[in-house]
């Protein structure tokens, strides 16, 4: 019998262990609460389906080296790998038992190579997007002008503002808030339009002061450099320039959704079904705005009190595809689901 199902999941943000030990606690993954949850699911759906399991689809921001205090130096993906070795070789037994497992960067683990993650679980396969028929799944920070690769303010590395917000946000010791919460802190935001300051150096600037930090302070970088305050402020007055005032700050709500990149990938390439992460905003819906007979669904996150995964049952062509929203609880059961089908 043919294998027709698939799972996608993301954002479970995996972080290092001096991290997870800080009693700070800012990783937002926190093995002793997430692990029982993970492992269940992992083990008691993915495994235990795996005659009719084809694809394990890893959506992005499984790994994490953005939520870093700005004094220490960020960890390297392999003091994650070998802070997570439970979920590791999890990932080895579902390859070991016939299921493909995809790996799609994510903008927390833009910088993890091919090389590294296929090193790390051998047999995993490093894909920029997943695609089959008329589905499509990717990330979906490319959607997010925080978030996206930015090679015009950093030509070597293509690291976006939202890298350094996270630094900012997680010194503030802000119960872990990220960059999808920035609207927390709209009147840092909104000082743009009323000073000669731009969007982006606003909020540097009041990111800053709410974590303690001067102008002359700095933030250790992954190669043991350092990055001023003032000299980010600098560095994003050309990003300012490219975007209005009234983008940004739309950006800011609308990317909590990706409903409109959903439409007009659909539109596009007449894609059915469109998978994203990135948002943490589990969701799943149908005919949305100006396309019908089309499902966006979103993974939402392991890394908060509430988990989610997207299955896919994709039989041959003359049968509906079955989009389904899975609620996991915290012994990595399925609690809840919704269901949407497209012809």
């Amino acid at each position: 019998m043919a294998k027709t199902r698939r799972i996608f999941i993301s954002d479970i943000h995996l972080s290092s262990q001096q991290l997870y030990d800080d009693p700070k606690k800012p990783a937002w993954y926190d093995p002793e609460k997430h692990n029982p949850r993970l492992l269940g699911f992992l083990d008691n759906y993915v495994l235990k389906n795996k005659d009719n399991m084809k694809d394990l689809v890893l959506l992005g921001d499984i790994f994490n080296t953005w939520v870093c205090p700005a004094d220490l130096k960020p960890p390297t993906f392999n003091q994650i790998f070998t802070a997570n070795k439970p979920v590791m070789n999890k990932f080895k037994q579902i390859i070991k038992a016939g299921i493909n497992i995809f790996y799609v960067n994510g903008n927390h683990d833009f910088d993890l190579s091919p090389e590294a993650i296929q090193n790390a679980v051998k047999g995993l396969k490093a894909i920029k997007f997943y695609r089959t028929g008329r589905i499509h799944a990717e990330h979906g920070n490319q959607y997010d002008i925080y978030n996206k690769p930015d090679y015009i303010t950093d030509p070597a590395y293509g690291r976006p503002i939202g890298y350094f917000i996270s630094r900012l946000v997680t010194s503030i010791n802000s119960g872990g808030l990220g960059l999808l919460d920035l609207p927390t802190y709209l009147d840092d935001v909104l000082e743009a339009a009323l000073t000669s300051q731009n969007i982006f150096s606003s909020i540097i600037e009041g990111l800053a002061e709410r974590a303690g930090l001067k102008d002359t302070d700095t933030i250790k970088m992954p190669d043991q450099k350092k990055v001023s305050i003032e000299s980010l402020k600098v560095r994003y007055e050309k990003l300012g320039e490219i975007y209005s005032l009234s983008e940004l700050i739309s950006d800011l709500y609308h990317r909590r959704y990706l409903n409109g990149p959903a439409d007009r990938l659909c539109q596009k390439y007449d894609f059915k079904v469109v998978v994203f992460g990135h948002t943490h905003n589990a969701m799943i819906d149908k005919d949305f705005f100006l396309v019908e007979d089309r499902i966006y669904a979103n993974t939402g996150s392991w890394c908060k009190n509430n988990a989610y995964c997207v299955e896919i049952d994709k039989n041959d062509s003359s049968k509906p595809t079955k989009v389904f929203l899975h609620k996991v609880d915290n012994n990595g059961k399925i609690s809840d689901t919704q269901m949407k089908e497209v012809e």
